[in-house]
């Protein structure tokens, strides 16, 4: 246990260098404002399951014509290990917040059991993920004192769930590391993130103007045969530094969201990490997006594959003023909400 006398938050959600940097950057938010923080990997795996039953279930999948989860009912089990790995830790640290961002998700038994065991003043629950039709969300936030959403689809106000944006700032990592020449371009057209039906529709017009493919899911089944994807994949995925070493030496870096934020709402995170690395951002337009920049000034916005594609082409043939709404988009960057100011919001919220 800790001696140190200020209060203390546990972050519950990705905590390696694979994976999106969130945590990372509350967890740093949080010391600025005072706390000691500590991550928890809320993706951890017992390397039993990793390198032995997870690949005899895939291997009996293809006899047996069904998923095969060999981990059930043991302590190997994703879900069991996680939620016992969670209370070693909760144990050790004795957190007064437990922030759970989603992410993976926990029992609620365990968190309600873990509240009064260890003395946890608050447990918190923040959905970051795509909106959902079913009740999933609705069912997650009552296992929490306190829920929030990036978005505002799917739950009203007698939910008890509040809005708070994943957006902001985290200049540790997303900044500018060198000046924007066309000599130290590397691609035309980059996007990173894993495969879904709506990114495909969007992203296969682009693939004979140089696009680059980094995320998972983009070789699996019909799309191993497809050779324009195939030719513009060019990894499973990239992170941390490389990833903003690659924003800075594309051309264009396009972001489509997995879900439709037109008629759902909600951002993810390139919406503020891209251009606060030098970098032009050609994303899907929303009213939301007007929030934190002019679209045709500081960044560029489609409604549709035709308009991304048709935006692609001319921002790559007219370098002079792709550059100059890339160097608009940076000093914008530089106004809005950091991490920091995101953390101080929720807890105004839960009243800290």
């Amino acid at each position: 246990m800790t001696n140190d006398s200020r209060p203390r938050v546990l972050i519950s959600y990705f905590f390696e260098n694979d994976s999106i940097p969130l945590g990372f950057a509350c967890r740093d938010a949080f010391e600025a404002l005072g706390f000691e923080a500590r991550g928890f990997h809320g993706q951890a795996e017992h390397v039993f399951n990793r390198r032995i039953l997870k690949p005899a279930g895939k291997l009996a999948k293809v006899f047996m014509r069904r998923p095969v989860d060999f981990s059930r009912g043991t302590r190997w089990h994703n879900q069991t290990y996680r939620e016992a790995e969670l209370r070693r830790v909760v144990a050790a640290f004795r957190p007064d917040l437990l922030l759970v961002i989603r992410g993976n998700s926990f029992d609620g038994e365990v968190i309600a059991s873990l509240k009064a065991e260890y003395g946890i003043r608050a447990t918190t629950g923040w959905w970051v993920k795509d909106p959902r039709s079913d009740d999933q969300m609705l069912r997650d936030a009552r296992i929490y004192d306190h829920y929030f959403c990036i978005h505002t689809h799917g739950y009203g106000p007698e939910s008890g769930i509040r809005h708070l944006p994943a957006l902001g700032l985290y200049e540790r990592l997303y900044r500018p590391k060198s000046e924007r020449h066309e000599s130290d371009f590397v691609a035309n057209i980059v996007f990173a993130g894993g495969h879904g039906e709506r990114r495909e529709r969007h992203l296969r017009p682009l693939v004979d103007l140089g696009l680059r493919i980094y995320g998972p899911g983009w070789r699996k089944g019909r799309r191993l045969f497809d050779t324009g994807l195939r030719r513009a994949w060019a990894g499973s995925g990239i992170w941390g530094e490389p990833l903003v070493d690659l924003y800075c030496r594309s051309r264009v870096v396009v972001n489509v969201s997995s879900w439709d934020p037109q008629r759902l709402g909600g951002q993810n995170l390139r919406l503020l990490d891209v251009p606060a690395t030098g970098a032009f951002l050609l994303t899907d337009h929303t009213e939301e997006v007007r929030e934190y920049f002019t679209p045709g000034r500081e960044i560029e916005t489609f409604t549709s594959p035709e308009e991304l594609r048709d935006k692609a082409a001319y921002y790559l043939a007219h370098a002079e003023a792709r550059e100059r709404i890339a160097r608009a988009g940076l000093e914008r960057s530089r106004t809005l909400p950091t991490y920091e100011m995101r953390m101080r919001s929720l807890l105004d919220a839960i009243n800290w």
